[in-house]
C-alpha cells in the first residue's frame, strides 16, 4: 500500500507539474512581454568600396549593416545619376546590401545611387530615410548641388515623386533626345536636392515621367527653369528654384474605350477634346464573314441616333432598330482624328466590334425585367425645389434621349396663396440631341412657382412618355444672400479673380475692375480667392508650352478665409504682391499632389 502510495503521489506531481508548465505556456502573453518595439533604422557600417572612393573601376557594391536588411519598393525608390539604360540589381543578404551594375559605367563621372525609402531592418520594417552611396570614376568626386520645389502651376500645389532632372547640353531637343544627366525626385513637400554636380552652366526641369526612360515623351507633364543653373564652386549656398509643372493643352487624342452597358446603348470614350467628330458606318455580314449572308441585313445606322457630349470626347450611340439591339454583336467602321508618333492629328480608320453580354438571370427574374420593359414610363428628372437658389438655371432631363415635346402640354405658374398664374418660358434643349432641356423665364426672388407637365409632353428616342408629373419651386430671398466686392489695390487691368470653396474648386470668375469684381447672390459662407494674370487677354488660366517656352500664368492667393453672412455686403482690398505668391496660400487648401501612376 506504502509503494501504491508512493506511486500515486508522484504521479499526481507529475501531473500537477505537467499542468503548470501548460498553464506557463498558456499564459505567456501575460505581464511583461519583450522590449519596445524598434524604431532605430539600419546603421551602414562599412562597404567595398568605401564611401567617396575615386578611380573606381568595378562592377558591384557591398554595405554591411549593423542588422539584417530587407527591401521595401526598390523599384520605384531607387534613383542613380547618372540614369542607366539597365538600372542596377539590387538585393538584401542578410546584413549586406549588394548592387550590381548591368551597364558599364562611364570614366571621370561621380556617380550617385539613391537609395530612397527602400533600405529597411528586417524584423520591423523601419527605413533608413533618403541613403545614398556615391563614388567616382574619375580622380575626383563632384561635390556641388542645387536644390528648390515643384509646384502644380494651376494650384501652386507641392508636388510629389516628379523627376527633376539637369541637362548639360542646352538644346530644346535634348530634353527629348536624351536622358537626364543627374536626377533627383520631389518628395511629399515638392522639395528635390540634385547632388554631386559638376560645376558649369546647366538646363533645369521637372518631368512627370511615365515613361521611366528619364527624357520627356508626349502626354507628359512637365515644368522648366527660363535661366541657365550656373552651378559654381564659389557659390556659398546652392541655387533654390521653383518649378510650375503643368500639362500642354493639346494632349494626346486617342480612343481609350467602347462600352456597351445596354443593350441599346453604345459608348466611345476618347483621352481628350477631339477636333472634329468621327462618323460610323455599320458593317455588313459579308464583309466581316465571307460566308455570312447580306440578304436581310438592315442597316442599323438608319435607325441609331449620335449624341455627342459637350466637349465631344464621348460619342453615344442609341440603336432603336430592334433587330440589331438583339444582336449579341455589331461591327461598325470609324473614322476619327488621333494623334500619331510625331504628336500629329491624322484620320484614321478602326473597326470596331461591340458586344453585350446578357446578364444571367433565373426565369423568374426574366420574367419580370420583360415586364418592366413592357410598361415601361420616361423618367422626368428636374432640379426644382423649395428653396431654389437664384444662381441656378432650372431644367428638366430624362435617361434617354428626348425626340419630340409638345409645348403646349408644359406649364409655368406662379403661384401664390392658391392663385396660379401662367408665366412666359421657353424651353431650350442643351444640343442636337437633348437628355436635358433647360427652362428659360424671369423667376422673382421670394416667389413660389410650379412646373406643370400633361402626360406625354416629352417623347423619347423609342416613343416612351411620362405620367403628368408637378413640380414645386420656390426661389429664395436677396435677403438669403451675401454680395462680395473686390477690388485690386493697385489696380491691375488683366486681372482675373476666382472664388473659390474649401476644396480649392473655382465656384465664379470675374474680370478685376477700378471699380471692384462684385460677387453677388452669394450663399452665407466660407470662400477663398485667387487671381491670374490674363497675360493672353483670353479670358481663361492659359497653361504652359515647351514648344514656344511658355511659362504658365502664375497664380496667386488670397491668404485668408473669407467669411460672408447673409443680407449682407462686404468690400474686400487686396494687394496681391503684399505677400510671397509660394506663401499666399491658405494652409487648409494645400494638398501635396501625387505623380499619377
Amino acid at each position: 500500500m506504502k509503494v501504491k502510495r508512493s506511486r500515486l503521489v508522484e504521479s499526481l506531481g507529475l501531473l500537477v507539474l505537467c499542468a503548470g508548465l501548460f498553464a506557463g505556456c498558456a499564459n505567456r502573453g501575460v505581464g511583461p512581454q519583450g522590449g519596445p518595439q524598434d524604431t532605430i533604422p539600419p546603421v551602414p557600417l562599412s562597404s567595398e568600396p568605401a564611401l567617396g572612393t575615386v578611380n573606381f573601376s568595378g562592377n558591384r557594391i557591398e554595405v554591411t549593416f549593423n542588422e539584417y536588411l530587407q527591401l521595401d519598393n526598390i523599384a520605384s525608390n531607387l534613383l542613380m545619376s547618372p540614369p542607366q539604360s539597365n538600372p542596377p540589381d539590387v538585393k538584401a543578404r542578410g546584413k549586406k546590401l549588394i548592387v550590381q551594375f548591368k551597364d558599364t559605367l562611364h570614366d571621370s563621372t561621380t556617380y550617385t545611387i539613391d537609395f530612397g525609402d527602400a533600405v529597411c531592418d528586417y524584423h520591423e520594417k523601419v527605413p533608413l530615410k533618403g541613403y545614398s552611396f556615391y563614388f567616382s570614376t574619375g580622380d575626383e568626386i563632384d561635390t556641388l548641388e542645387t536644390v528648390g520645389r515643384v509646384y502644380e502651376a494651376s494650384s501652386l500645389n507641392p508636388m510629389e515623386g516628379l523627376l527633376v532632372g539637369i541637362h548639360r547640353n542646352q538644346a530644346d531637343s535634348a530634353l527629348v533626345r536624351i536622358p537626364f544627366l543627374r536626377i533627383a525626385k520631389s518628395d511629399s513637400e515638392g522639395y528635390f536636392r540634385i547632388g554631386n554636380i559638376h560645376p558649369g552652366a546647366y538646363r533645369l526641369y521637372a518631368l512627370d515621367d511615365i515613361s521611366r526612360d528619364y527624357r520627356l515623351t508626349i502626354g507628359e507633364s512637365m515644368g522648366f527653369a527660363d535661366s541657365l543653373l550656373e552651378v559654381s564652386a564659389a557659390d556659398s549656398l546652392p541655387k533654390n528654384t521653383a518649378l510650375f509643372v503643368f500639362k500642354e493643352e493639346q494632349e494626346r487624342l486617342y480612343l481609350q474605350r467602347t462600352l456597351r452597358d445596354k443593350q441599346h446603348k453604345i459608348q466611345l470614350f476618347f483621352s481628350s477634346r477631339p477636333d472634329s467628330v468621327p462618323s460610323f458606318r455599320a458593317l455588313r455580314p459579308s464583309e466581316v464573314d465571307s460566308a455570312w449572308s447580306d440578304s436581310t441585313w438592315v442597316d442599323p445606322m438608319d435607325y441609331t441616333h449620335v449624341h455627342y457630349s459637350a466637349h465631344r470626347d464621348t460619342v453615344t450611340l442609341w440603336l432603336t432598330d430592334s433587330v440589331a439591339i438583339g444582336r449579341d454583336s455589331l461591327f461598325f467602321e470609324t473614322r476619327y482624328r488621333r494623334t500619331d508618333s510625331l504628336n500629329r492629328l491624322e484620320w484614321y480608320t478602326d473597326t470596331l466590334r461591340v458586344i453585350w453580354r446578357a446578364p444571367k438571370l433565373t426565369a423568374k427574374a426574366q420574367e419580370a425585367l420583360e415586364r418592366e420593359n413592357r410598361n415601361r414610363r420616361l423618367e422626368l428628372k428636374t432640379n426644382a425645389r423649395i428653396g431654389f437658389d437664384i444662381n441656378d438655371t432650372l431644367w428638366l432631363s430624362c435617361s434617354t434621349p428626348i425626340a419630340r415635346v409638345d409645348t403646349s402640354a408644359v406649364y409655368l405658374y406662379a403661384k401664390e396663396d392658391t392663385l396660379r398664374t401662367p408665366v412666359p418660358f421657353v424651353l431650350s434643349p442643351t444640343d442636337t440631341l437633348p437628355q436635358r432641356l433647360v427652362v428659360l423665364a424671369d423667376l422673382e426672388p421670394g416667389k413660389g412657382y410650379e412646373l406643370c407637365l400633361d402626360s406625354g409632353a416629352l417623347h423619347d428616342v423609342y416613343g416612351t412618355t411620362h405620367v403628368s408629373a408637378n413640380y414645386p419651386l420656390h426661389l429664395k430671398t436677396l435677403a438669403d444672400y451675401s454680395v462680395l466686392r473686390v477690388k485690386l489695390v493697385p489696380f491691375v487691368p488683366m486681372a482675373r479673380i476666382q472664388l473659390l470653396n474649401s476644396k480649392d474648386e473655382v465656384l465664379r470668375e470675374l474680370p478685376a475692375t477700378e471699380e471692384g469684381a462684385v460677387f453677388e447672390h452669394l450663399k452665407p459662407e466660407g470662400y477663398y480667392m485667387r487671381l491670374y494674370i490674363d497675360a493672353d487677354g483670353n479670358g481663361k488660366w492659359t497653361t504652359g508650352s515647351w514648344e514656344v517656352k511658355r511659362q504658365p500664368e502664375l497664380i496667386y492667393y488670397y491668404p485668408e478665409k473669407i467669411q460672408t453672412k447673409s443680407n449682407w455686403e462686404f468690400e474686400q482690398e487686396w494687394d496681391y504682391q503684399a505677400v510671397e505668391m509660394l506663401k499666399s496660400k491658405p494652409k487648409e487648401l494645400i494638398k501635396a499632389v501625387t505623380k499619377k501612376k
